[in-house]
């Protein structure tokens, strides 16, 4: 299925998923693109569009926010730093918890848990569209909640026929 550039339209009166890419974008990305994601928000605050999200897209931005702020700071790989020096964590805790705080501020935005029935059904999605786990179990916590839209950068989510994706960056 070919992916709906969030710029040229919102897909309201929809439920959509969020994945955490659009997060990073919309806190970290380019103004264009911080502006398309900026506007995706406001349509879920202004209560244009359900928004959903999960514990697990969470733990995925909070991760790489994390590493991202080590790697700035030390110019080096994050993971060998944090090997040699765990108290970088708690240094850069704070980049993480200004990012969560704006990001579960998004007023109408959901996040939901990720339970067993999801783990095991994950499996299935990786058998049956070839995408990554975490992906998979996205998938999984979507259909849960009956929720066909995405809005991702994630080409992967084309290949689950019955998804439509809506990506905040323009594709070729």
């Amino acid at each position: 299925m070919t992916a709906i550039y969030l710029g040229s339209r919102l897909p309201k009166s929809k439920s959509v998923f969020v994945d955490a890419n659009v997060f990073h974008f919309y806190l970290r990305g380019p103004e264009d693109t911080r502006n398309v994601c900026t506007s995706f928000f406001e349509g879920i605050e202004g209560g244009e569009i359900s928004g959903f999200t999960s514990s697990l897209v969470l733990d995925e931005v909070m991760y790489k926010i994390l590493l991202k702020a080590i790697e700035e700071k030390h110019q080096k790989n994050p993971i060998q730093i944090v090997q040699k020096s765990p108290e970088q964590i708690g240094t850069q805790s704070k980049q993480v918890r200004k990012a969560i705080d704006i990001i579960l501020g998004i007023g109408g935005l959901e996040v939901l848990s990720v339970e067993k029935q999801h783990i095991e059904t994950a499996v299935d999605y990786m058998e049956t569209y070839s995408i990554l786990p975490r992906d998979a179990v996205h998938l999984s916590v979507m259909k849960s909640i009956h929720c066909f839209d995405v809005a991702s950068a994630d080409s992967d989510f084309d290949r689950v026929p019955d998804i439509h994706r809506w990506t905040p960056i323009e594709e070729d």
